[in-house]
């Protein structure tokens, strides 16, 4: 899926370009822009996957996720039937994961056996 043209997306930029600066001393320019808008907005949960914005986001006490807690969450919800092939397409793609971490997530999902 061509990702530019999901129909339930729509691209965002923060106004506040002064708080953008101020965190990409921080982190990444993607992150501060997720980051600085979902504070203008109060926006109710971000999707950060690296450590670093993730505690950054949380120190402007925003709630924070990460694409495997988007694809638990859509498991949950019956939008898609397993995670495991998602996590594997992730990872062939260079999505850096730790193995520990898919387990839990798998558990979690109930896709791995304890």
């Amino acid at each position: 899926m061509d990702i530019a043209k999901a129909n339930f997306l729509k691209k965002v930029s923060p106004t506040n370009q002064r708080l953008v600066r101020f965190l990409l001393e921080l982190v990444d320019y993607g992150e501060a822009e997720t980051i600085s808008f979902a504070i203008e907005k109060d926006v109710d949960l971000v999707v950060l996957d690296d450590k670093e914005p993730r505690k950054v986001a949380r120190s402007f006490e925003l709630r924070v996720t990460g694409t495997l807690g988007i694809l638990l969450f859509a498991k949950r919800k019956g939008l898609i039937s397993e995670i495991g092939p998602y996590v594997e397409e992730l990872r062939k793609h260079g999505f850096r994961i730790s193995d520990e971490i898919v387990r839990k997530i798998l558990k979690s999902a109930g896709e791995l056996k304890s």
